[in-house]
């Protein structure tokens, strides 16, 4: 369905209509009535199955890209057959030619507003009683269909060509077969119910009729059917899409009420030129969306001619009636936490008040962030205002406990606080704070709602450290008998640790193993035997507590 937006020069009010409903918004100065001609109703009105899903306001994805899958789209009224109807809109069919399938089809049922199945049935097969207009992406040799994209109408759910239900058709669809061509193309679908003729149009040309007592013969006397449109896909898959242009099956709204010194802005869509009239009131009524200011209530008319040539019309009467209500709640505000927002409506001469969070009272007090919207009524006009608030916290500040750090490590200080100032001990007034030296750190954080003091010491270590002897004497004496590595909380392992003699000839060796371990240290021998006194080089790859591997030699003094 067209769908109607509407802002009142009472300054902040804006209205939205849809067909069920009347929604309120905020805006500033001026009246909007979005008008738009030629598209769909709102999702509410059709009824999506399986991967059908909406992607604009007018357009509908009926498959992916995804084998074995089927969606349809149903409008839940059902509509009069006794009726003429015009639809024009676009479809996609996706941009897979050979391995692209299955198609879609545009079906008129009494049965349900849930069918369809997925495969060469294009979510149509066997829906009974129907008639549908088959647009078939794949060739199906079972179901004789011909070697090149086609159309047919068929009825109950038959799309086996060549039998009684096809009633007309087939016919070759795109350049040379091929409508999978990742190109819109535009289908147009006329009823004539006095001739009994259903006829497409495809790409502005005449394609596929079919003339025949439809009611009677196929829906047993029942006028009353389902409109929508399936698709599908099998062991092929391509995207499909049906977008709205315009439908004379979907309800149109065509009277809004107005209050005194409105401006409103018309708007149509699908056409590729336009016409208003009457042009007394509008700024200009040869565009798509022109601004009127009727002073009197008045009937505007626009005239849309298509890239088809033809001429759709629709007519939106502007009921001028009604003083405008001037409400503002005042600008978007802060507060510190704990105080009270007072909104205050009162006194603007409204019979009917509605508040966003339910209220219906003329004023109402704000304790918690949020946006809070009014909608004030009196006869024929509403109006509608928006404030934001937002509650400030009184800053606190946490730096932490006091600490020591590696001397290669980093630290920054972090008070950010909403609205806030700074100064640190050195008066630094940023937020964030980089430690380079030991020492006391402090500072004052300070906003609106209050003051807030922090103070942590930071010290520096040698994170890296450990204790390797000189020298050792391995006499059984119990004193300094073993060469090995010490350590008091740096070390996470030793990777390997190993000793050299004087000719570069590796004479120990250990790996993966804690340090202060006499097991893992050297008793002075190489193969059993022990060395002489002498002076030889260490190797050690340590892996430290903060995930720092390391390396570290030096040299010691076997005493004997």
């Amino acid at each position: 369905m067209p769908f109607f937006s509407f802002q009142n020069k009472c300054r902040h009010c804006s209205i939205l209509l849809s067909p069920d409903k009347i929604g309120i918004s905020l805006r500033l100065n001026s009246i909007l009535l979005l008008l738009t001609l030629f598209s769909v109703k709102t999702t509410a009105q059709f009824h999506l199955n399986g991967s059908a899903r909406q992607i604009s306001d007018r357009c509908f994805q009926l498959t992916p890209e995804q084998n074995s899958v089927v969606g349809s789209i149903w409008d839940t009224a059902k509509i009069n057959l006794t009726e003429s109807f015009d639809v024009n809109l676009d479809l996609f069919f996706g941009c897979k030619d050979a391995d692209g399938a299955d198609g879609i089809v545009f079906g008129f049922q009494p049965v349900s507003t849930s069918i369809g199945q997925v495969g060469e049935g294009m979510g149509f097969l066997g829906v009974s009683p129907s008639i549908g207009i088959a647009m078939d992406t794949y060739q199906n040799a079972n179901r004789n269909d011909p070697a090149y994209d086609h159309m047919t109408i068929i009825k109950n759910g038959d799309i086996n060509l060549g039998s009684a239900n096809t009633l007309a058709g087939p016919i070759s669809l795109g350049l040379n077969g091929n409508i999978e061509d990742c190109k819109s193309h535009n289908i147009r679908v006329k009823w004539d119910a006095v001739g009994k003729k259903l006829e497409v149009l495809i790409d502005c040309e005449p394609k596929l009729s079919y003339t025949g007592d439809i009611v009677n013969t196929i829906f047993n006397g029942d006028p009353n059917v389902f409109w929508g449109f399936t698709a599908a896909t099998g062991g092929f898959n391509n995207r499909q899409e049906v977008c709205f242009r315009f439908t004379t099956l979907l309800d149109k709204p065509t009277r809004v009420n107005l209050c005194k010194g409105d401006t409103v802005r018309l708007q149509a869509y699908g056409g590729e030129t336009y016409r208003w009239t009457p042009s007394a009131g509008l700024d200009n009524p040869s565009v798509s969306n022109p601004i009127a200011r009727p002073d009197t209530t008045t009937t505007y008319t626009v005239v849309s001619k298509d890239k088809c040539g033809v001429e759709y019309t629709k007519d939106i009467r502007l009921v001028v009636n009604g003083d405008p209500i001037l409400f503002d709640l005042g600008r978007d505000t802060a507060l510190c936490q704990g105080q009270t927002l007072k909104l205050d409506a009162s006194g603007l001469g409204a019979r009917q008040f509605l508040w966003s969070n339910g209220a219906k009272d003329s004023v109402i007090y704000v304790k918690t962030d949020g946006t809070y919207s009014a909608i004030l009524t009196r006869g024929n006009c509403s109006a509608s205002d928006t404030i934001k608030a937002h509650f400030i916290a009184a800053p606190s500040v946490k730096l932490g406990n006091d600490t020591a750090l590696c001397f290669y490590k980093k630290l920054i200080l972090n008070v950010l606080t909403e609205s806030a100032t700074y100064r640190w001990q050195d008066g630094s007034t940023l937020a964030e704070y980089p430690v380079a030296f030991a020492g006391i750190y402090n500072v004052f954080v300070s906003n609106r709602c209050g003051l807030s003091f922090g103070s942590v010491v930071v010290d520096y270590k040698n994170c890296h450290s450990v204790y390797v002897p000189t020298a050792f004497s391995p006499n059984g004496d119990g004193v300094n008998d073993v060469f090995m590595i010490f350590d008091g909380t740096n070390v996470r392992q030793i990777k390997r640790f190993a000793v050299f003699d004087r000719w570069g000839s590796q004479v120990f060796s250990a790996m993966e193993f804690k340090p202060n371990d006499a097991a893992f240290g050297w008793n002075g021998e190489h193969r059993g035997q022990p060395l002489s006194a002498d002076v030889y080089v260490w190797y050690a790859e340590i892996e430290f507590a903060d995930g720092e591997i390391l390396v570290k030699k030096g040299d010691v003094t076997l005493m004997r």
